[in-house]
């Protein structure tokens, strides 16, 4: 095994960016977080939101070739905590402010030093500090708090407009104990995230603290169980290459990204067939994640996160380890993010590439016993996140025959509550005695700007059908078709999915035909699947209402980038795609963008205490008609010395 954190060539450990598509580089951060504070005169009273990668359009990038001018410029996004405003601009490397405007109505997202405050705030308020006597709580350096945003509809006491948190406790019964094996019941802070100060304090009844340990550390646990050595070793090297963040694999091309909300991007994805470099994708992202929490009872109901909106999944990216998070030859890509202080931070091994094993890629026996297999490999870019007790893994694969799949790896540790021993639970699992983990669900939703062998693009949805029995397309009652419906318009392209006629939808290039006269194309084949719970009508359903389809498709804006708006903190709701969409723009023979909400119902088993193992959901963009025939055909065979 080996790992390493460079481009090949060396360049990225000179902090230089090399493409217009690349991440801001420390420098470039530090350079635009200077000009902005001294174009804009801010002060204490500032926080910065973003600053990030203002990406060029994309008929700039689509042919650019090294030596043409870069033209870089970041997106800034600031908050004044005085005025309880969002401003936003765009700002040149070198320095210049070349826009610069208030966002009306906008309010930040949780922010850092704000989340740090608030928690200092409750623990120093004397109600919380009663409230935690009367459950035989005194020490507060034992006690772990999250200031969440407060995802309900607020009482009009406290319906003014600012910033509220609210804050779930857990009591630690030492330094190394698991928090969330002891929820603290009925008492809760709301605070003004911008000042401060504790507005109101809840305590609905003293409940016992649960106190059986839910210990997972290795120090903590009894022997591990003995398992065999298993090395993945390439004595060649790797079978990819790395150019600062581009990345060459087979005939596979691809730009890595990163922003601090999203996270890991993917960019300008291309296939070499048969020496013809042809585009798939511009840019391939998780664009929202929304996690919606089914329990009513004072401890949970107001649990509506929005981890990237609210929250931002790059700030949180893991440093990954060779041999624990990743296995193989390795190389990764560090990432860097300014926090809101304007600080830049770096994260080292933020993102892994490598190659790995994918079983049987395609095999045939002959009646004479002849034998042609293939084993599969798939290319990976991978990053992790910790949003407090949860980790989502994010997944890009890349395989020999052409397809692409997405995959989220769900773990960490469950919310939990303690119960209420007079109602029984209804709305979460008792996952061990007198410990409660409520139902949830976690709602993705991948944005697809899909460009098969370029644009235009039309979306087509294809379902599996059998015509009437009897009738002559089906006079044996055996017969079906792949019905095609093009969806030509947006108020028409908002669909969900339907296992009983197998959907999936497909975009085509119908000016690019195939060797047999079909247009060309990418599907999109659905996963694993859910669909939101909560009403329509509630805060969460009005503020993440793209959830209610699991496709949309848009033509292509740059300025439309979030599913749920640039600002879902305490958005009344409808911002997003069911604002872009209200047009009802035309959707056929155009640059199409494609979202794709999918996700996973979460009722907890007691298998997921104390540490939750994997769950996976996904999906898959596979070709259909892009290619005359297999692209894996030119896959060579295994060495037989591994059989």
């Amino acid at each position: 095994m080996a790992q390493m954190t460079t481009g090949i060539d060396g360049q990225r450990d000179r902090g230089v960016a090399l493409h217009p598509l690349d991440p801001l580089t420390p420098a470039e951060l530090e350079a635009v977080v200077e000009a902005v504070r001294s174009a804009r005169a801010l002060d204490h009273r500032h926080l910065f939101v973003t600053v990030q990668l203002d990406e060029p359009a994309k008929e700039s990038v689509v042919d650019w070739r090294e030596g043409d001018a870069l033209g870089r410029v970041a997106r800034v996004a600031v908050w004044d905590q005085q005025a309880a405003t969002v401003s936003e601009g765009t700002v040149s490397v070198t320095g210049e402010v070349r826009s610069w405007q208030v966002v009306p109505g906008a309010k930040a997202p949780a922010l850092i030093p704000q989340a740090i405050a608030v928690i200092e705030a409750v623990k120093a308020d004397p109600r919380v500090q009663e409230g935690l006597r009367k459950r035989g709580i005194t020490n507060l350096d034992d006690l772990h708090v999250e200031p969440w945003p407060y995802g309900s509809k607020r009482p009009a006491a406290l319906d003014d407009g600012r910033r509220l948190a609210w804050t779930p406790m857990w009591h630690r019964l030492s330094a190394d104990d698991n928090a969330y094996a002891h929820p603290i019941a009925g008492l809760h802070a709301i605070v003004d995230a911008d000042t401060g100060e504790v507005i109101d304090v809840e305590d609905h009844g003293v409940r016992p603290v649960p106190q059986e340990p839910g210990h997972f550390r290795q120090s903590q646990l009894a022997a591990p169980r003995s398992v065999s050595a298993l090395d993945i070793t390439q004595p060649d090297g790797p079978g990819f290459t790395v150019d600062g963040w581009q990345v060459r694999w087979q005939k596979w091309s691809l730009r890595v990204g990163f922003c601090p909300r999203e996270g890991l991007v993917i960019h300008d994805v291309r296939y070499d067939d048969d020496g013809a470099e042809r585009r798939i994708a511009h840019r391939l992202s998780i664009a929202e994640l929304v996690i919606p929490y089914g329990d009513p009872s004072p401890g949970s109901f107001r649990k509506n996160a929005f981890d990237t909106g609210e929250v931002g999944m790059g700030y949180f990216t893991n440093s990954l380890e060779l041999g624990c998070d990743c296995l193989g030859e390795i190389r990764y890509l560090d990432v860097s993010v300014a926090d809101a202080d304007g600080s830049v931070r770096t994260i080292p091994n933020g993102i892994c590439l490598h190659e790995e094993d994918d079983g049987i890629l395609w095999k045939h026996t002959e009646p004479d016993g002849h034998v042609e297999v293939r084993r599969s490999r798939r290319f990976v870019v991978s990053s992790f996140v910790t949003v407090d007790n949860y980790e989502y893994g994010y997944y890009w694969y890349f395989g020999q025959d052409g397809s692409i799949e997405f995959e989220a790896k769900l773990t960490g540790i469950v919310l939990t509550l303690a119960p209420d021993p007079d109602n029984p639970p209804k709305h979460a699992t008792e996952i061990a005695p007198g410990l409660l983990a409520p139902y949830h669900q976690h709602i993705f939703c991948a944005r697809l700007d899909l460009d098969v062998d370029g644009e235009p693009n039309t979306v087509v949805e294809v379902d599996a059908v059998a015509p009437p029995v009897g009738g002559p397309d089906n006079p044996y009652g055996g017969a079906y078709i792949a019905q095609e419906t093009a969806l030509d318009h947006e108020g028409g392209a908002q669909r969900v999915v339907d296992p009983f006629r197998s959907r999936y939808w497909k975009v085509v290039n119908p000016g690019r035909r195939n060797r047999v006269g079909a247009p060309v194309g990418y599907k999109l084949v659905p996963g694993h699947q859910t669909f939101p719970l909560a009403s329509r009508e509630s805060d969460i359903g009005r503020r993440a209402a793209f959830m209610y389809q699991h496709l949309w498709v848009t033509p292509f804006a740059a300025d439309e980038r979030y599913p749920a708006g640039d600002y879902p903190f305490q958005h009344a709701g409808g911002a997003g795609l069911p604002a872009w969409t209200a047009a009802d723009r035309a959707t056929a023979d155009t640059d199409v963008v494609l979202w794709y909400v999918f996700g996973t119902n979460h009722v907890p088993r007691t298998e997921d205490w104390p540490v939750m193992p994997v769950e996976r959901t996904g999906f898959h963009l596979k070709p259909v008609g892009f290619f005359d025939r297999s692209p894996a055909l030119d896959v060579a065979p295994s060495p037989k010395h591994h059989c």
